[in-house]
């Protein structure tokens, strides 16, 4: 067996600790440092898990028993701390964003290739199993076509102060770019790459703070996808819900990291019989049962043949914050594969860092015309 990575990371809030308490599990790491422009930040991590406190993020950047550095940092510091990295001979994991402008992503790229480094971004949603089985529902046909989608997280601003750099586009690039990439990740993932209609911004009274934001997409020239994201809830009311809408049915899901999944649609027997091989521990309810002219009906003046009306629903069966940590743990597997193997095809790479950013700044841009 190869000898376990070493593992450092730079950023220790609340995070990017979760983060570590995830990775300190994974047999082909081994962790080893911790630094932060807060020391005692840095030195509670240390303390906290039995690591070494770094006195600053070059001075972890400088040790020879490191081959990976954690950038979880606010977006506005990824450029100069992951060239740094990049520079000292790291392979760098980056928390999302990549970086606030697309020069700065690109530059960034383009120095990884030239260093023969792996880059890697921390877009998890592609390693959630529900988003794998909505991926494979689309390119399997199952419900048809996919027609529109929206994706709604009214999430909550309680542990973002008025001061907080979140709120500050010089350092966070807005919610577009801060928080939206993870999902025109996942959605050019399962419909392919889209363009973005149409964007809107709204100010909590006083006009200081953009709250809430919207865009349109249009993926597979017709399919439409809503995007709104608002940080303006109390933690107890936070929320979020997927809906997809296909020429045949419907997928619905809770919760930004989904937990559970509902699917109805109508289909011939062999094609529920083809979704329950790949959901074999769905719960499967048939809603109703048609016979001879019943079976046919039309949709999009297509003439559809079917034998029910069924409805589907599958977890995973871990709490919330369990399946998120094993996303984080999945999506590191694979970049620690293509560093042993650079010929291992990433689910996740560098890449996805700039059109899932390229995304964001159409948003953001539509948004701020008047």
């Amino acid at each position: 067996m190869k000898r376990p990575l070493g593992y450092g990371l730079i950023g220790c809030g609340g995070f990017g600790t979760f983060c570590l308490e995830q990775y300190r599990t994974m047999p082909e790491l081994r962790c080893v440092a911790v630094a932060d422009l807060d020391p005692d930040l840095a030195r509670a991590a240390a303390a906290r898990f039995g690591l070494d406190a770094c006195a600053s993020p070059e001075a972890l950047l400088a040790r020879d028993d490191i081959d990976l550095v954690h950038i979880a940092t606010p977006p506005f510091t990824h450029r100069a701390l992951s060239l740094a990295a990049l520079e000292a001979g790291k392979h760098v994991l980056c928390e999302k964003p990549l970086a606030i402008t697309l020069a700065d992503a690109r530059e960034m790229v383009a120095f990884s290739r030239d260093k023969r480094r792996l880059l890697a971004v921390n877009l998890i949603m592609r390693y959630n199993p529900l988003c794998e089985i909505v991926r494979t529902i689309v390119h399997r046909g199952f419900l048809g076509e996919p027609l529109h989608a929206h994706f709604v997280n009214d999430a909550s601003d309680e542990t973002l102060p008025p001061a907080h750099w979140f709120w500050d586009r010089e350092r966070s690039g807005g919610i577009f770019i801060e928080h939206g990439v993870h999902f025109f990740d996942l959605f050019e993932w399962w419909f392919g790459p889209g363009t973005v209609l149409a964007a809107q911004q709204a100010s909590r009274p006083g006009g200081r703070i953009i709250e809430h934001v919207n865009c349109t997409v249009r993926y597979r020239d017709s399919a439409l996808v809503n995007f709104y994201h608002g940080f303006h809830q109390s933690s107890r009311a936070d929320h979020q819900a997927w809906t997809l809408a296909f020429e045949l049915g419907s997928i619905s899901m809770r919760e930004w990291v989904p937990t559970s999944m509902r699917i109805d649609l109508l289909a011939s027997d062999a094609t529920l019989e083809a979704l329950r091989r790949v959901l074999p521990a769905a719960d499967v309810q048939e809603v109703e049962r048609y016979h001879g002219a019943a079976r046919h009906c039309t949709s999009r003046h297509q003439p559809r043949e079917i034998d029910g009306r069924f409805a589907l629903t599958f977890s995973p069966g871990l709490p919330k914050m369990e399946l998120y940590g094993s996303m984080l743990r999945a999506l590191l597997d694979d970049q620690i594969a293509a560093i042993r193997d650079p010929a291992h095809p990433r689910r996740i790479d560098e890449s996805n860092g700039i059109t899932s950013l390229a995304m964001a700044v159409a948003a953001q841009h539509r948004a701020d015309l008047p």
